[in-house]
């Protein structure tokens, strides 16, 4: 009931039905009993029942376990997912306890995510009384999605047991992004897209986009896809899908692509989810209530504050503690040579919400403005400015901004999840929104279209500005005039087409206009095939060691074949090494399906006496141990040194109250974690690969290879 609230959208489904039923309040009668009735489902096994009782002075409860059960009772052994490649074999355990002796009929049949039907097995056994058999029959995925075996045992005396197993078939490799420019000439350019785009990809798990028009590079219905594509629930990446859904429905109007009705909802569970992570303190952090952050703080308020401006549900007793200490963060904040990231943020932030003091922002622009270390830092001073009336100082702010921004830190790792690309076009918001757009705005889209186009993997923080930045210039298509095989269309034109759209044909655009205009094609999917190992910008090793400190080599883990037994364990190691200080990383290590975590929790030096040397000082910020993966995070750049190397004043406070944290003093460029895996379920799987990642400069990564593992039964 606690989880991780992540989980709730990635989680594997349960293979079989889950027993929770809740009978609510139940009147007693006179004579002291009650009776309540529950529907079970199909299910075999034991039950716990609960019950509480009260009276105007006392209170009791009491529980008892209940064995629940057919006359013939069916067990089925299967894994909690697969992988697409994959070939399982299930298991299903028959055995009589009080029905008939004689022949029973046994009958799976698989249902696909399409509602497709076909018989696997079906066949008669002989069953004796208290006579007990084991049936198995081999699955293998056709496609990624759920599919679902209904197991049916029929025999004498009206016997009629039925099982439903529903698997969660996985991609065997990860997403990837094709991104093309072109530049269709005025009175006839044309571009087509065919079935073609989407060549060696999972066709039902990706998507064409199309933007056609004078913004078309900041490619809308591309950044929406990927953004929904991200699958961790920080509270940076929860916020970043959320923010431009606000403003979603009314950009897609005017962009040509659907609505969509589900959105208020959407959006409100994010506030939800942002809200778990708040501390007494009033601040944010990264992934859950510990170890603020206070530039993160003032971007999960900003996102509260236009939550709440748009019509949304957020308490205001946290959105006003979220103030309280960006208020007091300000108010106490010492002076400093360098940064002030986080400070430019919760100035901002205030200013939106009527409580900045105009003196410190009037101070900061007239005496310190290039400490301000990045060009998003003084547009946000400029933007508060502009909402508190000072027009001249805020135009002062914003050409400083313009002038830096693309020139500082465009390869390092930031404090303050940003880059180039996402400063750019969260200045180009705050001019439009704050109505101050200069003259060198206009100069700026192209810039941010070009680094766009040059990047093969875009942040969450990117992709979520981007948006807001494309937001702010769609009135500017109003006037093209295209053809879309052969009918008439006026204005930008977006479309979002899959695998079954662009079978059924070509799709033709013509720019009927008198200007060239740009047509932007972004194909996003899961890969087919997975891809070979990689390394840029870190290294990764994954290990394995049996219990008894013997290191082994699974040929699969590296790209090969491997072998293990069925109730083998083994344990994992994964070492990461960073070729420069700083980042916040992710770690993703995808298990076959006939593995299974052993264990929640990491291996410690002490837990293997043969593997000492794996105590670490340096633990991750956030793990978690999934059905299909082991997921770790971590704040490479530590408690005191920001991302140039030398102190920086809003670094200490960004972590403020943090003594408990796991970051080390000061960066660090190598991580090691293990955990423990047992071999489940017999057949030959796909050895998925690791990978880790910098969320915020995804150009930095690495993999390993992917292989095969073969998990032999203990018969």
């Amino acid at each position: 009931g606690d989880g991780n609230g992540g989980m709730a959208t990635t989680g594997s489904p349960p293979v079989e039905t889950l027993v929770a039923l809740y009978s609510g309040i139940v009147k007693v009668g006179a004579d002291g009993t009650a009776s309540v009735d529950f529907q079970l489902p199909e299910f075999n096994g034991t039950v716990r029942v609960n019950a509480v009782a009260w009276t105007a002075d006392k209170l009791g409860h009491a529980s008892t376990d209940v064995i629940v059960r057919d006359p013939v009772a069916l067990l089925a052994s299967a894994p909690r997912f697969l992988t697409l490649g994959d070939e399982a074999r299930i298991e299903l355990d028959v055995h009589n306890i009080e029905g008939a002796a004689g022949t029973y009929k046994v009958a799976v049949e698989q249902e696909n995510a399409a509602g497709a039907k076909a018989s696997v097995i079906g066949r008669d056994i002989t069953l004796n009384a208290n006579q007990r058999v084991f049936e198995r029959f081999k699955v293998k995925p056709t496609d990624v999605g759920r599919m679902a075996y209904d197991v049916r045992i029929t025999g004498p005396n009206g016997v009629d047991v039925k099982r439903r197993l529903t698997l969660d078939v996985k991609v065997p490799a990860g997403d990837i992004r094709r991104y093309t420019v072109s530049q269709l000439a005025p009175k006839g350019g044309k571009i087509v897209l065919s079935a073609d785009l989407m060549q060696d990809l999972i066709l039902s798990r990706s998507k064409v986009t199309l933007s056609v028009g004078p913004a078309a590079s900041l490619d809308v219905p591309g950044l929406l896809t990927q953004l929904d594509r991200y699958p961790y629930g920080c509270a940076e990446q929860t916020t970043s899908r959320a923010l431009p859904l606000l403003y979603a429905n009314a950009l897609s109007a005017k962009s040509g692509l659907p609505t969509d009705a589900a959105l208020k909802e959407r959006i409100q569970g994010a506030v939800e989810r942002v809200l778990e992570m708040q501390d007494a303190s009033g601040a944010f952090g990264v992934w859950g209530p510990r170890n603020g952050d206070l530039w993160l703080t003032s971007y999960v308020t900003d996102f509260l504050t236009r939550a709440k401006e748009s019509g949304y549900a957020v308490k205001p007793q946290a959105l006003a503690q979220a103030l309280d200490k960006l208020q007091n963060f300000v108010s106490y904040a010492q002076d400093f040579d360098k940064g002030g990231e986080a400070r430019a943020y919760a100035l901002y932030v205030l200013a939106r919400n009527g409580r900045a003091a105009m003196g410190d922002l009037r101070y900061y622009v007239d005496t310190r403005l290039e400490r301000f270390s990045t060009p998003l830092a003084q547009a946000h001073l400029g933007a508060a400015l502009a909402m508190l009336g000072d027009k001249e100082r805020a135009e002062k702010a914003f050409k400083a901004a313009l002038a830096s921004v693309g020139h500082k830190d465009a390869d390092m790792s930031r404090i303050d999840y940003g880059s180039g690309l996402r400063d750019g076009a969260a200045i180009l918001t705050l001019a439009s929104e704050t109505r101050m757009s200069p003259v060198e705005a206009p100069k700026l889209v192209s810039v941010l279209a070009k680094a766009y186009a040059s990047k093969q993997y875009t942040s969450t923080q990117e992709q979520a500005w981007m948006l807001l930045a494309a937001r702010s210039l769609s009135e500017q298509a109003k006037d093209t005039t295209l053809s879309v095989n052969g009918e008439a269309h006026k204005g930008p034109l977006n479309r979002v087409l899959n695998a079954a759209e662009l079978k059924d044909g070509v799709l033709t655009i013509t720019n009927n206009g008198d200007t060239a205009i740009d047509a932007v094609v972004s194909v996003i999917g899961a890969a087919l095939t997975p891809e070979p190992a990689a390394s840029k910008g870190f290294k990764i090793e994954r290990s394995y060691y049996t219990l008894d400190g013997k290191k082994v080599d699974p040929g699969s883990a590296a790209g090969g074949q491997a072998s293990l037994k069925q109730s083998d364990r083994l344990v994992v190691v994964l070492k990461v090494e960073a070729m420069e200080t700083g980042g916040r990383i992710i770690l993703v290590d995808r298990l076959p399906a006939g593995l299974e975590v052993e264990n929640p929790r990491l291996v410690d030096g002490g837990d293997v006496k043969t593997l000492e040397w794996l105590k670490s000082d340096f633990k991750p910020e956030h793990t978690e141990f999934r059905d299909d993966r082991f997921v770790a995070a971590f704040n490479l750049f530590g408690k005191e040194t920001g991302r140039r190397g030398n102190a920086d004043a809003d670094a200490d406070a960004a972590n403020d109250g943090d003594d408990a944290t796991p970051a080390a003093k000061g960066p660090v460029k190598s991580v090691t974690v293990a955990y423990m895996v047992r071999a489940v379920t017999p057949g030959s799987f796909v050895h998925p690969a690791a990978t880790v990642e910098d969320m915020y400069r995804p150009d930095r990564f690495a993999r390993t290879a992917s292989g095969r593992l073969d998990i032999t039964a203990k018969e």
